[in-house]
């Protein structure tokens, strides 16, 4: 299985690729700078946006040790998250996609939030995955992502609150991302959280690292970070059968509008 992890501070933007390959290690990483809280944000880099026609589901899973202490961030407040959840839809809207994130789960599990090593294996992705199954937070769905909420995301060390880190599966669901405290405060953290967010979803829906100016998915040594996604990435994850297709509105209405009428002449009939 590949996994690829990536990272984004307020201050630095560091992106850590690991391909898996038996058995050589191979990495990337990238670093930009971004506003700090003191600091107006920029834009999101995108492409216009498609008319949506696909959907994609996330199962959040907010994770706490054992003991139900040292909660993993989230979104923030329910301002701060639907603010986060909209910069991921305006990513995702350049290739059709609606994002739709379920409401959280919850588990207390102290290796799923911390691991045990520093830094944390790669592999602590599968287990918290599996394990997550086996409790009963993950969804029962094939076609959702779990994304785990984490104090440390696999393939990491403990991150500052002013990053944002995530490892996920390539062509399968699975996520764990760390969020820090600080970054769903202010409006460049949000859409740090929501680049790394949509990022890692790309990576579940078939996408790997790539090298090219402003893309979503860019690997280390791009000169120019963004939030792009080209022709073939939009194919690819329109393709992949974690993005389901959107009932047309025409055809269901159409089907409510004609069941409709015919109660009506029903009763418009003239009785003898």
């Amino acid at each position: 299985m590949t996994v690829h992890p990536i990272r984004f501070s307020s201050f630095k933007l560091i992106a850590a690729c690991l391909l898996l390959a038996a058995p050589t290690l191979v990495f990337g990483d990238m670093i930009r700078s971004v506003s700090s809280e003191n600091s107006s944000a920029l834009p999101l880099t995108l492409n216009a946006t498609m008319p949506i026609t696909e959907v994609v589901t996330v199962q959040p899973i907010i994770v706490s040790n054992t003991d139900g202490t040292n909660t993993a961030e989230f979104f923030g407040t329910p301002t701060q998250q639907g603010l986060i959840e909209g910069f991921v839809d305006d990513i995702w809207a350049q290739a059709g996609i609606d994002i739709l994130f379920l409401s959280p789960n919850t588990w207390n599990d102290t290796f799923a939030n911390v691991g045990t090593l520093d830094p944390r294996p790669t592999s602590d992705l599968n287990t918290v995955v599996t394990n997550g199954d086996l409790a009963g937070v993950g969804s029962t769905d094939a076609n959702t992502i779990d994304m785990y909420f984490v104090e440390v995301a696999a393939g990491f060390s403990p991150l500052s609150d002013n990053t944002a880190a995530g490892l996920a599966f390539v062509g399968a669901p699975g996520v764990t991302q760390f969020v820090g405290d600080n970054l769903p405060t202010f409006t460049a953290g949000q859409e740090v959280v929501a680049s790394v967010v949509a990022h890692e979803i790309g990576h579940n829906l078939g996408l790997p690292h790539i090298v090219e100016v402003e893309n979503l998915m860019q690997a280390g040594g791009s000169p120019n970070p963004g939030e792009r996604l080209n022709a073939s990435q939009i194919t690819t994850a329109l393709n992949s059968n974690l993005s389901v297709l959107i009932p047309e509105p025409s055809s269901v209405a159409l089907m409510v509008i004609g069941a409709f009428a015919m109660m009506l002449l029903r009763f418009r009939q003239p009785r003898a």
